[in-house]
C-alpha cells in the first residue's frame, strides 16, 4: 500500500509539469499549423516569401504543393526558406513531434 500512495504522490507532484508541457507543446503545434495553412510568410526585408510553389525536397524528390509537407519518399519536412529578394534564409516551425508519420 506505500507503494501505491508513493506513486500517487509522485504523480500528483509531477502534474503541474506535465500539464505545462503540453500546453507548450500545443501552442507550438498551433503555430506549426498556421504557418502550414498559409501561402507566404513575410521576410524581414518585407517580401513575401511564397510557401506554395514547386520544391525540391533534400532526397531529390520534386513535387508541387505547399512546401509544409511530408516528403513521400524520405517523410522529411523542410526546416528553413530563402527570400529570393533578399537571400535570407528564414527557420520554419518544426512539425510537431505527434506527427512524424511517414507515408511509405
Amino acid at each position: 500500500m506505500n507503494e501505491f500512495i508513493r506513486e500517487i504522490l509522485l504523480t500528483l507532484a509531477a502534474s503541474p509539469f506535465l500539464i505545462l508541457r503540453k500546453i507548450t507543446g500545443l501552442r507550438h503545434h498551433i503555430h506549426f499549423l498556421r504557418i502550414a495553412s498559409t501561402a507566404a510568410i513575410a521576410c524581414t526585408c518585407g517580401r513575401p516569401i511564397f510557401l506554395v510553389g514547386i520544391w525540391k525536397c533534400s532526397c531529390n524528390y520534386t513535387y508541387r504543393g505547399h512546401l509544409l509537407r511530408h516528403c513521400p519518399i524520405c517523410g522529411r519536412i523542410p526546416r528553413m526558406v530563402r527570400c529570393h529578394g533578399c537571400g535570407l534564409t528564414t527557420k520554419l516551425p518544426e512539425a510537431p513531434h505527434g506527427d512524424a508519420h511517414r507515408e511509405r
